[in-house]
C-alpha cells in the first residue's frame, strides 16, 4: 500500500488556495470595477478586500512552512537568478501584494477620503488610480494564479506534478473560486440597482469555470493514468486510494456539482422572475470554496516521490547506493 507523503503539511495547502483565490476574487473584482466604473462599491471593496486577506494569510502559511520563515520572508531580495521559480515568484507575490493593498486602500471611501483630505491631489486622481491599479493588477492576479500550480511542477522527482495541466487545473479553480468569493458579496449586502445583472453574470461565469474545470480535472487524471507507472500510482491515490473519499465527494461533488446546481437554480430562478434568498448562492460559493482547498490539499498529498512511488526507481537507487559502496 502507497503511503501519502509527509514532508509537506497543509500550510502550503493553506497558500496554494489562498493565493488562488485572491488571484481569483481581485481579477473578478477589477473586471466588475472596468466593466462599471463607480457601481456596485460593496461588492468591488469586498472582493479586493477578500484578495488582500487571501493573499496575506496565504503568504504567512507558505513562509511558516520553511525552515527559517523571517528569511524567507525577504527572499526577493536575493533576486539575482531570473531562471528560479521561488525568486521569481517572490518578486511577483511582492508587487502584486502592494498592487492589491494600493487598490483595496482607494477602494475604500473611508479610508479614500481620508487619503484625499491628507493630499487633495489623489481625491482628484482617485478614479484614474483605481482603474490604473486594476488594469496592472489583472495580468499580476493571472500569474499569481498560474504560478501557484507552476510552484509545484518546479519540483522534478515528483511525477504527479510534472505536467503543464497542473497548473491550468489551479488556474480555473482560482477563477472559480475567486468568482465564488465575490458573489457572496453581490448575494448578501450589495443592494445598488443592477446588481440582479450583476449576479446573473457571475452564476453564468460559474457554470463555464466548473465545466472547464472539471474537464481539465479529467484531462489531468486521465493524463497522469496513461503516463507511466509512477504517475499512476500517485494518481491512484486520488481515485481510488486513501485521498478517494476526499476527491470524490468533497473535489467533485462538493466542489463542482454542488456549485454547478445552485449556478443553474438561480439562474432558471432569474428567467422566470422567482426570488431566491441568499441560502442557495452563498451555499453555492461555500461548496466552491471548500472544492477549492480540497483539490490543493489531496494534489500536495498524493505528490510522493519518484522512488517512494516506484518500485523500479528505488531499485535503481538502491542498486547506486550498492556501487558506490
Amino acid at each position: 500500500m502507497v503511503e501519502l507523503q509527509t514532508t509537506w503539511s497543509w500550510l502550503p495547502a493553506i497558500y496554494l488556495f489562498l493565493g488562488g483565490l485572491g488571484a481569483g476574487a481581485f481579477l473578478t473584482a477589477s473586471i466588475l470595477r472596468l466593466a462599471k466604473p463607480g457601481r456596485f462599491k460593496k461588492t468591488v471593496t469586498g472582493g479586493v478586500w477578500t484578495a488582500v486577506a487571501a493573499l496575506a494569510i496565504g503568504l504567512l502559511a507558505l513562509v511558516s512552512e520553511v525552515e527559517k520563515p523571517f528569511q524567507a520572508m525577504i527572499l526577493f531580495k536575493s533576486f539575482v537568478n531570473g531562471s528560479s521559480w521561488m525568486t521569481v515568484g517572490a518578486w511577483l507575490l511582492l508587487v502584486t501584494f502592494i498592487v492589491f493593498v494600493l487598490s483595496a486602500l482607494f477602494t475604500t471611501d473611508k479610508i479614500a477620503d481620508w487619503l484625499s483630505s491628507a493630499c487633495k491631489p489623489l481625491g482628484r486622481v482617485r478614479a484614474g488610480i483605481n482603474k490604473v491599479l486594476a488594469v496592472i493588477g489583472i495580468p499580476l492576479a493571472l500569474a499569481v494564479a498560474v504560478y501557484t500550480g507552476v510552484l509545484l511542477g518546479a519540483a522534478p522527482a515528483i511525477p504527479l506534478w510534472g505536467t503543464w495541466l497542473l497548473p491550468v487545473l489551479f488556474t480555473v479553480s482560482a477563477l472559480d473560486t475567486g468568482v465564488a468569493a465575490v458573489s457572496i458579496f453581490a448575494a448578501v449586502i450589495d443592494r445598488d440597482e443592477g446588481i440582479e445583472r450583476v449576479r446573473a453574470t457571475l452564476e453564468k461565469a460559474v457554470v463555464g469555470l466548473v465545466v472547464l474545470e472539471a474537464a481539465v480535472l479529467a484531462a489531468f487524471v486521465i493524463s497522469m493514468q496513461g503516463a507511466g507507472a509512477d504517475e499512476a500510482r500517485a494518481i491512484g491515490l486520488l481515485t481510488e486510494g486513501a485521498l478517494g473519499v476526499q476527491f470524490w465527494l468533497l473535489v467533485v461533488a462538493v466542489g463542482l456539482g454542488c456549485p454547478l446546481i445552485a449556478a443553474i437554480t438561480q439562474l432558471v430562478a432569474s428567467r422566470q422572475k422567482d426570488k431566491i434568498g441568499p441560502a442557495v448562492p452563498v451555499g453555492g460559493a461555500a461548496c466552491a470554496l471548500v472544492g477549492g482547498f480540497t483539490l490543493r490539499f489531496v494534489v500536495l498529498a498524493a505528490g510522493l516521490h519518484a522512488a517512494l512511488v516506484s518500485p523500479a526507481a528505488l531499485q535503481a537507487v538502491q542498486g547506486a547506493l550498492m556501487l558506490v559502496s
